[in-house]
């Protein structure tokens, strides 16, 4: 009897590409969707305003239809390309699961305060874009804060960035090369510029702390292969950022 040929070698980059493209997509898709109607109706309002005084009227209500997209944008790619993904993760039991989300996800937040510690002591301390958006709900409806926040868009980012993108690496045995390049992504659309009031150096930080927390988040779900601890370790990281921020001491 002949022997069988080999079997193919995985090649995950390219649905990885297909992936990101289409989350992209749907994120754009339903921004605009959830967006544009928020801006109108407070346009027709006060005829007369410029579109930044427009945009800082609705700025609590678009930063949460901000994080609604992307929930839809998770959803939907998982549901179209997240669920075909062949292959299974090793899993970690239960009680070293939690135990590890949540020490990474307060040592991640711990990381990113002493990365901030540092730039300031060089006068270019973090300044990530959403900092203002979520100040500006958080003064509106503080408890919703706490929701989009610590919640749900930790959900939708988890389910995107790891269960989906990542775990096409990690069932192809590819897991080292996918925690880079998702947690690259991760960084990047956070941060898509450097912007005018900023530096080169302020930018730079701010891309380095979204990098640590993608490989930080990347590597719980990779060791534990739960979706529900590496979203418990953003949940625990994005709720320290919150009590420090709420309660400084």
């Amino acid at each position: 009897m002949p022997a069988a040929p080999p079997a193919p070698v995985p090649r995950p980059w390219l649905g990885f590409g297909l992936d990101a493209v289409l989350a992209i997509l749907f994120l754009l898709i339903a921004s605009v969707l959830l967006v544009t109607p928020l801006v109108l109706v407070e346009s027709m309002g006060q005829p007369g305003r410029t579109s930044d005084e427009i945009m800082q009227a609705v700025l609590p209500q678009v930063t949460v239809a901000a994080i609604l997209a992307m929930l839809v944008a998770a959803l939907a790619t998982w549901a179209l390309r997240g669920r075909a993904i062949a292959g299974e993760l090793k899993l970690a039991s239960l009680r070293p699961a939690l135990a590890w989300s949540l020490v990474a996800g307060v040592g991640i937040q711990a990381a990113v305060l002493a990365i901030d510690a540092g730039l300031r002591a060089i006068d270019a301390p973090l300044s990530p874009s959403n900092a203002e958006p979520i100040t500006a709900l958080n003064r509106q409806w503080p408890w919703l804060t706490w929701l989009m926040v610590v919640i749900v868009g930790p959900f939708a980012e988890e389910l995107l960035f790891r269960h989906v993108l990542l775990r096409r690496f990690a069932v192809a045995g590819r897991a080292l090369a996918g925690l880079v390049a998702t947690s690259a992504v991760f960084a990047l659309l956070h941060e898509v510029g450097q912007g005018a009031d900023r530096s080169l150096a302020a930018w730079g930080g701010i891309l380095a702390v979204y990098l640590v927390m993608g490989m930080g988040f990347g590597v719980v779900y990779l060791r534990t292969g739960r979706f529900w601890a590496a979203f418990v370790a953003h949940a625990a990281c994005n709720a320290t950022a919150m009590a420090v921020a709420v309660f400084p001491t």
